[in-house]
């Protein structure tokens, strides 16, 4: 398998939907590096994600970020759990933004938009008990900068225009089969 350097194929991203197929090609480790990811490859934890991942981005989900839903006894002994999520972004312009939200919602999965801060924070993982991470704050204007440094200004424009910012959760701690299935319909 040929491995692609991040340079041009991002740069020369022009649509939401060439974002989605870099990541799905990162993702499988055809293209070596990512906007806004240090590392070369997805977390651990999170490789047994990476088929759905990769259907999600094709299908025009694009993902940034996520987790899998986990419980039990972390690496220092303590009880971790997370809740499965996905940070993506989603082109207003089709029918798949209103199918995947109608899914979610009637799955009874968690979706927040945009700069909607929930009224009340949701925490993704915690430790014994104590919220470790969760969506607490709005989504800085700048942060679409920082996460996508190094793509085309056609792909910026339309990330910025049409690309509606959405993180689906799973609201039960350690469940992690929900999530995916649903998402993965929604795109077929």
């Amino acid at each position: 398998m040929a491995v692609v350097l991040m340079g041009n194929v991002w740069r020369d991203a022009r649509t939401i939907a060439d974002l989605g197929q870099n990541m799905a090609g990162w993702l499988e480790g055809r293209i070596s590096a990512r906007p806004g990811y240090l590392d070369s490859r997805p977390d651990s934890e999170t490789l047994h994600l990476v088929p759905s991942l990769v259907v999600l981005n094709r299908g025009g989900i694009v993902t940034v970020d996520s987790q899998p839903g986990l419980a039990g006894r972390g690496y220092d002994g303590a009880h971790w759990r997370q809740k499965a999520y996905v940070e993506t972004f989603i082109d207003d312009r089709g029918p798949l933004l209103k199918r995947a939200m109608r899914a979610a919602e009637s799955a009874g999965l968690g979706v927040i938009r945009n700069n909607r801060v929930p009224a009340v924070p949701v925490p993704f993982t915690d430790r014994d008990g104590q919220p470790i991470t969760g969506i607490t704050v709005k989504y800085p204007r700048n942060q679409l900068a920082r996460e996508w440094e190094g793509i085309g200004r056609q792909a910026f424009r339309e990330l910025r225009s049409h690309g509606v910012h959405l993180t689906f959760y799973d609201p039960v701690w350690g469940r992690d089969d929900r999530l995916w299935s649903v998402l993965m319909g929604a795109v077929r």
